[in-house]
């Protein structure tokens, strides 16, 4: 990852992933989390949405484009805000809404996806990039969803609290544990325990509730490869602060939450807030020149990133993304799909186009790779 600034510094970790056999199975609700063959071709088939599957233009067996890619997981997550938005409101769930997050599923893992490991191209070259926490994420969701469909086809005529407590989320969850089934139920309850004192006084405290503060990338979403598309399912906070930006992509393009519903988002570490409808940025201690440089090297950037040699850089790590203070490019996945030759190439033409902006280094800080 490299980060251009406007007088200020920091470097961001990388977090880390895993690289298993895919699974390639339609997903079924009494499926218990092993892997499986081929989808089917009736199970690539979606009925109702459209919009997903017109991505392909016509040919559904060739070598995605990196912005093919893009396009269907963004769509995608429509599709799956608004199951957020009716599983709120207590709301029927749309069938066709399930077949869109199935047929993202189905096209994750056709034969262009091996051991989670998906070829994409670009105009000149063909790249692979690590999808497992995508794939896997969907496949939780579609669990999820087909249980609650079965229990409400069951039982028709219970309410929604009722409905969604029958869910058996343990048995969803636990074959995903890294170590057994087993100790996700032990660390499922104790977790329980733990919750359990943010809802009942504490001794020796004045009957005042403590203060809750968790890690956003292991609370709230899992760890990905890529930012761009590490799209999050819904969880009850009361506000997220993130060090990546708001938009462009964001914590807000990115989340299936209502985002402007009871979860209050912020990014850049804090100098920016999206309350009520409105973005609120705090610019204490960056200048008018500083703002103006950040401006010119992101119109740069997406220059850059629409010649083919470099676009698979969108969505390399964190990909390029503008916050208040700086601009953070990632340079390298953490599966080290990308070249040598070709990360040094792109961090020297992104260390060009810094010199076209600010030829005297008056404002820009450190080029950090990392």
């Amino acid at each position: 990852m490299t980060e251009s600034t406007a007088g200020s510094r920091r470097q961001d970790g990388a977090p880390a992933t895993t690289n298993d056999s895919g699974n390639k199975a339609k997903i079924d609700p009494t499926d218990d989390g092993t892997e499986t063959g081929r989808s089917t071709p009736e199970s690539s088939k979606s009925t109702g949405q459209n919009s997903v599957v017109s991505e392909e233009s016509g040919n559904n067996d060739r070598v995605q484009t990196v912005e093919e890619f893009k396009n269907l997981m963004y769509k995608m997550q429509e599709t799956r805000r608004n199951i957020v938005a009716a599983l709120l409101n207590e709301k029927e769930l749309k069938s066709e809404d399930v077949e869109t997050l199935q047929h993202t599923y189905d096209k994750l893992t056709d034969r262009h996806t091996r051991a989670f490991q998906r070829e994409m191209c670009t105009l000149t070259a063909k790249l692979s990039l690590n999808i497992k926490d995508e794939t896997r994420g969907l496949e939780k969701d579609l669990k999820y969803l087909r249980q609650l469909l079965q229990i409400r086809a069951d039982e028709p005529s219970i309410s929604w609290p009722v409905l969604l407590a029958k869910v058996d989320l343990p048995s969803i969850l636990s074959p995903y544990h890294p170590e057994s089934a087993e100790k996700f139920v032990e660390e499922y309850e104790q977790a329980v325990a733990f919750l359990k004192t943010f809802i009942q006084p504490v001794e020796n405290n004045d009957g005042k509730k403590p203060i809750f503060v968790t890690d956003w990338d292991g609370t709230m979403k899992d760890y990905c490869s890529q930012y761009a598309t590490n799209l999050q399912r819904f969880t009850r906070v009361s506000a997220v602060l993130t060090a990546g930006p708001l938009r462009g992509p964001g914590i807000l393009d990115l989340t299936a939450m209502p985002i402007d519903g009871p979860v209050m988002f912020s990014g850049s570490w804090g100098r920016e807030w999206w309350l009520s409808g409105k973005r609120v940025v705090h610019e204490d201690g960056i200048s008018d020149e500083g703002f103006s440089a950040l401006q010119r090297l992101g119109e740069e950037m997406k220059d850059l990133l629409h010649s083919s040699d470099y676009a698979p850089f969108a969505l390399v790590g964190s990909g390029v993304q503008r916050k208040v203070d700086r601009l953070t490019l990632g340079v390298q996945t953490v599966c080290r799909h990308v070249t040598q030759e070709l990360s040094s190439r792109y961090q020297n033409a992104v260390k060009e186009r810094m010199h076209r902006v600010d030829p005297d280094s008056r404002v820009s800080g450190p080029f950090y790779c990392f």
